[in-house]
């Protein structure tokens, strides 16, 4: 009799079973681009995916990417044309919010791939630098002085878009009276060495003589401040909202004195070849 019973107990427990998984829809298979989209993720090394990770963060939706030559911006690019709620539950499981939201859309853990190592961190892709730096030289040999104004240094760059420029340069007043100002052109040059255009600083103060009249001395120091803030005085900057050919072409800067006055109503400018 108890037998019995536990057979009864088995074949109705079976029915309820049966009865669940009838009532359960089928989970239907992922959409062609979700599939599409995560077949490139899984294929993403452990920084690249990382990488998209980062991202995934930085907006809602992210950016697209502006120059997708790599698997990373491509694997982005592809995931933002994804239908919007294959989107969402893509950057939700991005985002580390679990893979429930792609099982909804019909993937599975073989579509997901699998679960990156739980030690790795994603580190967020380094914002480039908007300037490049420009070769900062002398237009003769051995940089002799000219003019008594000996140059001790000094850097050039160019922003990437061709919208500014910065110089700034470093010098000494080698004469025996004190100079009151003195004035610096520096040309722009490209790879075949002609000028393209050219900036000017018209530096006005009070140069003893022997004294180092010192600017920023590199790029980095003029865009964090850190020092001295009259080392602004010694630089020249552009700042415009159209690019220009020559500031997208230039590879160096040269520079050249072109004026000096001094205290005593003396002027010095180079001679007219």
């Amino acid at each position: 009799m108890k037998h019995r019973r536990w057979i009864v107990g088995l074949v109705i427990a079976a029915v309820a079973l049966a009865g669940l998984a009838l009532a359960r829809p089928a989970l239907a298979a992922p959409s062609l681009p979700l599939a599409r989209a995560l077949s490139s993720l899984r294929g993403l090394s452990d920084a690249q995916f990382g990488a998209v990770m980062a991202w995934s963060r930085t907006g809602t939706p992210p950016a697209r990417p502006s120059f997708p030559f790599g698997p990373t911006e491509r694997a982005e690019i592809q995931l933002l044309d994804l239908p919007p709620a294959d989107r969402v539950a893509t950057l939700q499981w991005l985002r580390g919010n679990g893979r429930g939201a792609l099982y909804a859309r019909g993937a599975t853990d073989d579509d997901i791939g699998p679960r990156r190592p739980q030690n790795w961190t994603p580190t967020a892709t380094p914002t480039p630098n908007p300037y490049r730096l420009l070769t900062f030289a002398s237009a003769t040999l051995g940089n002799k002085p000219v003019g008594e104004i000996a140059v001790l240094g000094g850097f050039a760059a160019v922003k990437r878009d061709g919208r500014g420029a910065v110089i700034c340069i470093s010098f000494k007043n080698l004469a025996t009276k004190v100079a009151r100002r003195v004035v610096f052109d520096f040309p722009l040059r490209g790879n075949h060495g002609g000028e393209l255009g050219e900036l000017q600083l018209d530096r006005n103060g009070e140069f003893s003589p022997g004294i180092d009249i010192n600017g920023w001395p590199d790029l980095s120091g003029w865009q964090g401040g850190i020092g001295h803030r009259g080392y602004n005085d010694n630089c020249t900057s552009i700042d415009q909202r159209i690019a220009s050919r020559p500031l997208l072409d230039a590879t160096e800067a040269t520079y050249r004195l072109v004026r000096v006055d001094y205290a005593d109503g003396t002027s010095w400018t180079p001679a007219t070849p």
